[in-house]
C-alpha cells in the first residue's frame, strides 16, 4: 500500500535521489524531479501545485505532482515517476488510482488528466486500463492527454 507524503526536508534527498531507467532516461519520458520541484517554486503563489513522494513501508519509491484549477475542476498528475528498483510491481497503477481517489473524495473536481510522453507505450496502458480516454495529443511537448471522467464514478 502507498501513501502520498509531502515533500519535506526529511525526504527531499530521497525524493531527488529517485531515478528511472537508462532507456528511459534518453527518451525523456519524465522530467528530473529535482526540475519538477523546482517548477514548484516558481508557481509557490499559486497555491495550485503540490509535490509529494510516493512512499510504501516507510520508503520513498516515487514522485508525483499535482496541479489542480477548482475553477475548471480540473485535477491533473502533471508529473509522476517510480524509481527504476521498484518499477513493474505496481506502484505506478497504485499511483495513479490514489490520485484519482482523492480527487473524487474532495468533491472539487469533475476530471482528473493526465499526460505522457509518445513512446511511453507502458504509461498510455496504464492509464487507459484505469480507465482514462484519449483526448488529445500536445505537440508542443510530444504528449498524449488522457481524462478520466469522474462524475461517472458511483
Amino acid at each position: 500500500m502507498i501513501e502520498f507524503k509531502e515533500v519535506t526536508e526529511e525526504n527531499f534527498y530521497d525524493v531527488i535521489n529517485l531515478e528511472i531507467d537508462d532507456y528511459q532516461q534518453r527518451k525523456k519520458f519524465v522530467a528530473p524531479n529535482v526540475r519538477s520541484l523546482a517548477e514548484c517554486y516558481l508557481y509557490r503563489h499559486e497555491n495550485d501545485v503540490f509535490p509529494y513522494a510516493v512512499v510504501t513501508d516507510g520508503k520513498v519509491i516515487g514522485f508525483i505532482l499535482i496541479d489542480i484549477d477548482e475553477t475548471e475542476r480540473e485535477f491533473m498528475i502533471w508529473r509522476m515517476m517510480v524509481d527504476k528498483n521498484y518499477q513493474r510491481r505496481g506502484f505506478g497503477k497504485q499511483t495513479v488510482r490514489k490520485a484519482i481517489q482523492i480527487a473524487a473524495d474532495s468533491g472539487k473536481y469533475d476530471i482528473v488528466i493526465a499526460d505522457y510522453v509518445k513512446g511511453n507505450d507502458g504509461m498510455g496502458h496504464l492509464l487507459r486500463s484505469l480507465g482514462f480516454k484519449d483526448d488529445s495529443f500536445n505537440v508542443e511537448f510530444n504528449e498524449y492527454v488522457l481524462h478520466y471522467d469522474l462524475t461517472k464514478i458511483e
